[in-house]
Parts: C-alpha cells; sequence; structure tokens
C-alpha cells in the first residue's frame, strides 16, 4: 500500500517535470550525433565495465560522451570514482521530491546532449526522473508502457535483459538511424 502511494507521487512529479520541459526534439542517428549522454546503472562493477568499453568506442569514434551511473547501494564502491567522462550518484543525491540535489547531477542534467542512452531498468526512478528533466534532443531507453512520453526511442529490452547485450542493441539501432539525406 505504501509502495503503491509511493509510486503513485513519484509518477505525478515526473509527469509534473515532462510537462514544465520545453525541449527542441530531433532524431539523430549513431553518424550524425556528437554528444553522448548515458545514463547507467552502475551498482556493479562488471556494468562499469561494460559502459566504458562503450565510452571508449564512442570516443574512438570521435564523439564527445558524458556518463552518470547510478548506483542503488547507501555509499558507492571503490570503482566508482569520478573522473573526465564519468559522474556517479545514490539515493542519497536525491530529495524527496525526485530532484538532484548533488552538483554533478545537476551539472550532467544541464548539459545538452545529442543522444541521450538510459540503460537503467524501469524501477530505477530516480534515473527516469533524470531524462524527464534533461533537454536532450533525442532519448533513447527501455520499453516499459509507463516512460512512453519520456523517450523518442524505445527499444524492446527487458529489464532482466544483460547489460552487455542492451547495449548491443541500443547501439545496433542507433546505428540504423540515418538522418543524412545526403546519403540516401
Amino acid at each position: 500500500m505504501i509502495r503503491k502511494i509511493k509510486d503513485s507521487i513519484r509518477h505525478w512529479f515526473l509527469g509534473r517535470a515532462l510537462k514544465n520541459l520545453n525541449r527542441k526534439k530531433k532524431t539523430f542517428g549513431y553518424k550524425n550525433a556528437v554528444n553522448f549522454g548515458i545514463l547507467y546503472d552502475a551498482s556493479t562493477e562488471d556494468n562499469f565495465r561494460q559502459i566504458t568499453a562503450l565510452v571508449k568506442e564512442l570516443q574512438n569514434d570521435k564523439k564527445k560522451v558524458k556518463t552518470l551511473g547510478y548506483v542503488n547501494l547507501k555509499h558507492l564502491p571503490e570503482y566508482c570514482f569520478p573522473q573526465l567522462s564519468f559522474e556517479f550518484c545514490t539515493p542519497k543525491s536525491f530529495a524527496w521530491n525526485q530532484k538532484p540535489m548533488e552538483k554533478n547531477v545537476k551539472d550532467f542534467i544541464g548539459a545538452h546532449y545529442d543522444v541521450l542512452i538510459d540503460f537503467t531498468p524501469s524501477e530505477f526512478f530516480y534515473v527516469k526522473f533524470l531524462n524527464a528533466l534533461s533537454d536532450a534532443s533525442f532519448k533513447v531507453g527501455r520499453f516499459h508502457e509507463r516512460y512512453i512520453e519520456l523517450y523518442d526511442l524505445m527499444i524492446q529490452i527487458e529489464d532482466i535483459t544483460s547489460h552487455e547485450e542492451a547495449i548491443k542493441q541500443t547501439i545496433h539501432y542507433l546505428k540504423m538511424l540515418n538522418n543524412d539525406q545526403s546519403d540516401e
């Protein structure tokens, strides 16, 4: 019962954030996007390593990348230390109304991205709220009927799908998008 009330309040704040957001939507394929923002579950070291590999791949393709790893723990693990392209947050990084309190989280959301990719499962509500606050041009995430208004491209990936497979699927579909008129 309490969980349903919390979820209702969270979704009310999410809906309000979406209504207040004024962003210019634009479809970006992998080729045309320059700035990538990545939201992911950094609760395991394996997930962190897979995102690190993705960031290296994107940077090798001359893309600018900034990540924000959500750690669903009280304290950051040892492998989670901020670097140039990597920031982290925990549930403590947010106020009772889901709004970010820490500077690094506010800075991540305040930056503009051509493509914002959310690799987190549907129960990571704080991350969904961050996604709603972002004015990224093109938002990509896992399909879930509760978050249809949140994303511009939703990919049918179950929450139980491995992080590695979610990354492969997402990049595959982004590479399929071709919004460069000269290539037609």
